[in-house]
């Protein structure tokens, strides 16, 4: 399990005007892509192992909503045939070794994350989301298995969770975080997490959109021993780092547990393949920077820097 610390262990500290935290950047190297897998055979997976081997950091494999294949646990892959989480366990170690084999410095690693969500979660029973999250984390256990025994100074393998209150009820996302959480033996898991509707300006655990609040967002992304925040950051007004920012102050003053922010993640990438997204488009940096200032803003919620930035992409 990675390490969860708390902000008065950091020490490197990155204060500055909102949205202007560009001194702090780490080398491009750790700028990372992460991917929609709507292709993920053998070929794929391992071409596209390869054409990320010039970067090292944080990063996510994202596999679609949750679904069954044949009565096995799987995800939908993005308009694919469904893939059960077998499939989805061999596509990330054939990604991990293409990787390994190209990779130009052997120092870079890749911490990886194994993602679906909570889309269509209203429509599962609690006791099938539950059963889902089990089976994900045990599938994300034994691929980290495979990889710490062939490739450990390559890839590290984790979890990934990407809930936002527009795809469920909050109730619906906790049955299946639970379910992973109490797997044992399971990985951390990359809270990859939106905050849809919450706060802009106040921190008492005001609402979100679909019956969530501010301590929801926390419970899920934070309070679950599992869940690293990896938050999006995609709007280019800063809102998104804003509403993160008010949920980590809240967590702090009320709950008295405050979060720890492992990354940012931006879709810029995405954006480009699809034909653009106004508004919604931060560049890595700009998402990094804005969530950087905005924790910054506070000495309550200050911390020092964040380690990982990743532009989600399709590989299709």
């Amino acid at each position: 399990m990675a390490m969860r610390p708390t902000r008065w262990l950091a020490t490197v500290l990155c204060v500055v005007t909102i949205g202007t935290a560009a001194g702090c950047h780490r080398s491009d190297i750790y700028t990372t892509n992460s991917y929609y897998m709507a292709r993920t055979s053998p070929a794929d997976a391992t071409a596209l192992g390869c054409y990320s081997s010039g970067k090292a950091g944080w990063m996510t494999l994202f596999f679609g909503a949750p679904t069954s294949v044949n009565g096995v646990a799987g995800a939908t892959a993005w308009g694919a045939p469904d893939l059960d989480v077998n499939a989805i366990g061999q596509s990330v170690i054939d990604f991990v070794k293409g990787y390994a084999y190209c990779r130009p410095d052997s120092s870079y690693r890749l911490l990886i994350g194994i993602g679906t969500s909570n889309s269509v979660a209203d429509s599962k029973a609690d006791d099938w989301l539950y059963n889902h999250g089990q089976a994900w984390a045990t599938m994300v256990r034994n691929v980290a298995g495979v990889v710490n025994a062939n490739w450990p100074s390559a890839a590290q393998v984790f979890g990934a969770y990407d809930f936002e209150p527009n795809w469920s009820s909050p109730w619906k996302a906790n049955h299946w975080m639970t379910g992973y959480n109490a797997t044992p033996g399971r990985p951390s898991l990359f809270a990859n997490a939106a905050a849809d509707g919450c706060p802009t300006q106040t921190a008492n655990n005001g609402p979100c959109d679909n019956g969530w609040n501010q301590g929801w967002v926390w419970h899920l992304g934070w309070e679950i021993d599992a869940a690293l925040p990896f938050p999006q950051i995609y709007a280019t007004s800063g809102v998104n780092a804003r509403q993160w920012q008010l949920i980590d102050l809240w967590a702090t003053t009320a709950a008295g547990d405050g979060m720890f922010f492992f990354g940012t993640m931006s879709q810029l990438g995405a954006c480009q393949q699809a034909g653009g997204c106004p508004g919604l488009d931060n560049t890595p940096h700009q998402a990094w920077d804005f969530l950087t200032s905005w924790l910054g803003s506070d000495p309550r919620t200050q911390q020092g820097v964040i380690d990982g930035m990743t532009d989600i992409r399709w590989n299709t």
